[in-house]
């Protein structure tokens, strides 16, 4: 089962629950400028969604090995041209990790959710097995999220150096399907039936901070997009057969309808978003062919009034990752499961092996 179909799974179960629709005619996002990649010195070289200067990207490897903790850089170091100099990832055997982003190496496990039979099973459907993992901004805390009951996940919350244990549903957990780190402070806001601004390092269960229950906007689809000052998220909704791109503006608490996005197909999906370091916002559209399989993918840079300003070219079926805290290095996983990254006019690989990568 590839990462686009675990992700078509989580939003037709989440869509199931809310009533979504998915019948109707495509529509492509309108004609706008694409970079198309070269190759110069043996390195694959592509336009990245934020280009200010040029770095030499690490060797490519496409190999995992897995080594004791103690190699692990900390949390919160990062490389020469600014990249985080390890990342957290997710397993095509639904084993949560922390990776070296120069070797690739596997240097921390959190451990897996299900049983043996449920993570044999998953490559059909994934039952309580885990999908996505984040940190927050100084990496010393990481959530991490499994799939599909209840509907919404688990958000487990996680120490950097910590494990999930040999019974993970006896940890604290709060219900969502996707976080985004804030850019400004270590909180995640959380996206699910009701959208959460939580910081995990408060282990006050009972008041989990800023609630907006049940957005007046439509169901809300995909990660969220902090803005760069970390006062407002973004993200998109479904309304009816239309996606449409939300705010909220934390210092009020109540979420605002932006615009509508009639480049975004019935027959598509809005992977991400994030947020680059000029304030626009990105993310990877997919062109379904009526059911689960992907036929097109692109990265789309778009405003933060919904309108459309480039593409980029990102693998077919490539699971969105997110930026780093500086919002210019994205991360994310391709069709085939080999983790990848752009920024300041390089890409390159890390590791393969994965279902899913975030910085």
């Amino acid at each position: 089962m590839s990462r686009s179909h675990v992700l078509f799974v989580v939003v037709a179960l989440a869509l199931a629950g809310c009533g979504g629709s998915t019948d109707a005619t495509t529509t492509s996002p309108p004609a706008v400028a694409t970079t198309t990649p070269t190759t110069a010195g043996g390195q694959t070289t592509t336009a990245a969604p934020a280009t200010t200067s040029t770095t030499t990207a690490p060797p490519s490897t496409t190999t995992t090995t897995t080594t004791t903790s103690t190699a692990a850089p900390a949390p919160g170091d990062t490389l020469a041209d600014g990249r985080p100099a390890t990342l957290v990832a997710i397993t095509d055997d639904y084993l949560a990790v922390a990776v070296d982003t120069v070797t690739g190496e596997i240097v921390h496990e959190y451990g897996q959710t299900g049983t043996a039979a449920q993570v044999e099973s998953a490559e059909e459907m994934p039952p309580n097995v885990l999908v996505s993992i984040w940190r927050v901004r100084d990496g010393a805390m990481v959530g991490i999220s499994d799939c599909c009951e209840p509907a919404a996940g688990n958000i487990f919350y996680l120490p950097a150096d910590g494990s999930l244990g040999p019974d993970p549903y006896a940890n604290e957990r709060v219900m969502g399907w996707t976080l985004s780190p804030s850019p400004t402070a270590d909180t995640f806001a959380i996206l699910g039936y009701s959208m959460l601004v939580d910081d995990p390092a408060v282990p006050d269960f009972g008041d989990p901070g800023l609630w907006v229950d049940d957005p007046s906007l439509g169901f809300p689809m995909g990660a969220a997009a902090w803005t760069r000052d970390g006062s407002e998220l973004y993200w998109s909704t479904r309304i009816g057969e239309v996606t449409a791109l939300a705010t909220l503006d934390l210092a009020e608490g109540a979420p605002t309808h932006v615009t509508l996005m009639p480049w975004v197909g019935v027959h598509q999906s809005l992977d991400g978003i994030g947020s680059q370091a000029n304030g626009n916002l990105v993310g990877f559209l997919h062109t379904f062919d009526g059911g689960s399989g992907v036929t097109e993918t692109s990265g789309v840079v778009f405003s933060t009034t919904g309108e459309v300003l480039a593409t980029f070219p990102v693998e077919l079926g490539s699971t969105w990752g997110g930026y780093d805290p500086s919002g210019v290095f994205l991360l994310y996983v391709d069709g085939e499961g080999t983790v990848r990254w752009q920024g300041n006019g390089q890409s390159g690989e890390i590791a393969d092996g994965f279902i899913f990568a975030s910085w």
